[in-house]
C-alpha cells in the first residue's frame, strides 16, 4: 500500500494548494464510481453482516473525489483527484480493489444554449489500481461518451427514445435512459502470476434506465434502475487467446430514498442484484443480491 498512500498524499497536497474558491466540504463528491458523470452515476453503498458464529461479511462500493473547480471552466467541467474502493467478502469470488487517480466530467452544452438539440457528457479518468484478490497492480485510462438530447416538448411518445431526457407518463411513472460508449486501456505492471502482466484495450458500452413510479405520491423517493454493460477485449497482450472475449454485466436496483434533494443528494436503502463480470473493477463472473445503505452527494 506504499504507492497508493503516496498518491493520496500528493492528491491532498494538490487540493490544499489550489486557489479555487469555495469551501472544502462543498467540493467533496461521493458516489459509487467516477466512470460516469455526476447525474448518471450510482450512489455509494455499504452493508455489514456481523453473525455471532461465523466470519463477518462486508460490502463496500464507494468513491470520493475533491472537485478542484477551476473558475475559468465554469459549470461545464468537474475535475479532481479521487479514490475508489470495492470490497465484497464471503462470496464465491471475493472482490477487493483499491483505485486512486484523476477524473474529469465535461458537459459540452452551454447553459445559455437552450435550443441546442444535441450535446454530450465526456468522462475521462486515469488511475492506479491494486487488485488484492488477483494480486495485480495496474494503471488504467478510460474515456467515455454519453449523448444528451434536448426536450422536444412534444409529449411522452416524442421524448421516450431521446437519451437523457426525462419523460413523464402522466402521474404514473417518470422514465429516462442513458447510453454510453468508450475505450479503456489497462496495463498490469506487477503481478504475482507473471502471465497476467501486460496491457489490454477494451471497448466499453452500456445503457442505464431509470424509472420513478408514482413520482407525486411518493415524492420521487421510490426508484427502479436497470443497467446493462458490455466490454469487449480489442487487444490483450497478456492473454492473446482471450482477444475476442466479451464481458457482460446486468444490474438491477430498487431504491427507497429517505433523503432526495434537487442538488442530487441521496440517502436511503437499496436492494441490489448483480449478474455478470466487470474486469475494470475486479468483479469476477457471479451473481450477487444484497441490501445496502446508499449515499450520494
Amino acid at each position: 500500500m506504499t504507492r497508493p498512500t503516496l498518491l493520496i498524499v500528493l492528491a491532498l497536497l494538490l487540493c490544499s494548494s489550489t486557489e479555487a474558491a469555495g469551501q472544502f466540504w462543498e467540493r467533496l463528491s461521493l458516489r459509487e464510481s467516477f466512470s460516469a458523470s455526476r447525474g448518471r452515476s450510482r450512489p455509494a453503498s455499504f452493508s455489514v453482516l456481523l453473525p455471532g458464529d461465523t466470519t463477518p461479511s462486508y460490502s463496500i462500493r464507494t468513491g470520493l473525489r475533491f472537485e478542484l473547480g477551476f473558475g475559468g471552466l465554469g459549470q461545464k467541467v468537474d475535475i479532481g483527484p479521487y479514490v475508489e474502493y470495492r470490497l465484497l467478502t464471503n462470496i464465491r469470488r471475493p472482490q477487493n480493489v483499491f483505485m486512486v487517480g484523476l477524473s474529469m466530467d465535461w458537459e459540452t452544452r452551454d447553459a445559455e444554449a437552450e435550443r441546442q438539440r444535441w450535446s454530450a457528457f465526456l468522462v475521462a479518468r486515469v488511475n492506479y489500481k491494486n487488485d488484492f484478490e488477483r494480486v495485480t497492480k495496474s494503471v488504467q485510462t478510460n474515456v467515455n461518451f454519453t449523448p444528451v438530447a434536448s426536450d422536444r416538448g412534444g409529449g411522452a411518445l416524442s421524448n421516450f427514445f431521446l437519451p437523457n431526457v426525462t419523460t413523464q407518463f402522466g402521474s404514473a411513472v417518470e422514465w429516462s435512459y442513458s447510453p454510453s460508449i468508450g475505450l479503456e486501456h489497462e496495463g498490469v505492471v506487477r503481478a504475482e502470476d507473471e502471465s497476467l502482466e501486460g496491457a489490454v484495450v477494451r471497448f466499453v458500452t452500456g445503457v442505464r434506465a431509470e424509472m420513478v413510479p408514482l413520482p407525486a405520491r411518493f415524492a420521487r423517493r421510490l426508484e427502479l434502475t436497470l443497467e446493462y454493460n458490455y466490454v469487449y477485449d480489442l487487444r490483450d497482450a497478456s492473454n492473446p487467446e482471450l482477444l475476442d472475449r466479451g464481458h457482460q454485466m446486468v444490474r438491477a436496483d430498487v431504491n427507497v430514498w429517505f433523503i432526495r434533494t434537487d442538488s442530487g443528494t441521496l440517502a436511503g436503502l437499496s436492494l441490489k442484484y448483480t449478474n455478470g463480470e466487470s474486469p475494470s473493477v475486479g468483479f469476477r463472473h457471479q451473481r450477487v443480491t444484497e441490501l445496502t445503505f446508499s449515499l450520494k452527494f
